[in-house]
């Protein structure tokens, strides 16, 4: 297992959470499958770089808006 993939997996989860998003909420917010952030919080598989990309910019955007 990478090194990243826990961090990454509980910064999905902890975002999913706080903002009360089901799996497939978030997956159709980043433009990627279910199946994709089910394997990224289980941390069987790494984001690309540009559904990270995706996802870090989906986070700005929540901070923007007051949400995280």
């Amino acid at each position: 297992m990478l090194g990243q993939s826990p961090s990454f997996a509980t910064s999905v989860k902890a975002l999913r959470a706080k903002l009360g998003l089901s799996q497939e909420d978030l997956a159709k917010a980043l433009g990627v499958s279910f199946a994709s952030v089910n394997r990224w919080e289980n941390g069987k598989t790494q984001p690309s770089k540009l559904a990270k990309n995706q996802f870090e910019s989906f986070c700005q955007k929540q901070k923007e808006q007051g949400r995280l």
